[in-house]
C-alpha cells in the first residue's frame, strides 16, 4: 500500500505495510519498521499473510 517514494508515510497508521521497493520488488513493514526487503512481488502477498498469521495465530 504505497509507492517507493512515500510508501512508508502513506501507511504510517497501518499495522502492516506493503511498499514497492523497485521494479518487481516489495518491502514489508510492521508498523513503521521494515521487516523484509526486496521480496519478489509474486511472493510478497503470501509472505504478508504469513507475517500477520504469526501475530494472530
Amino acid at each position: 500500500m504505497g509507492c517507493v517514494v512515500n510508501g512508508v508515510g502513506e501507511m504510517a497508521d497501518a499495522d502492516y505495510g506493503y511498499v514497492g521497493a523497485g521494479r518487481g520488488k516489495i518491502s514489508l513493514y510492521k508498523g513503521k519498521e521494515c521487516v523484509e526487503k526486496n521480496i519478489p512481488e509474486e511472493k510478497a502477498a503470501e509472505r504478508l499473510v504469513e507475517l500477520i498469521k504469526c501475530q494472530y495465530p
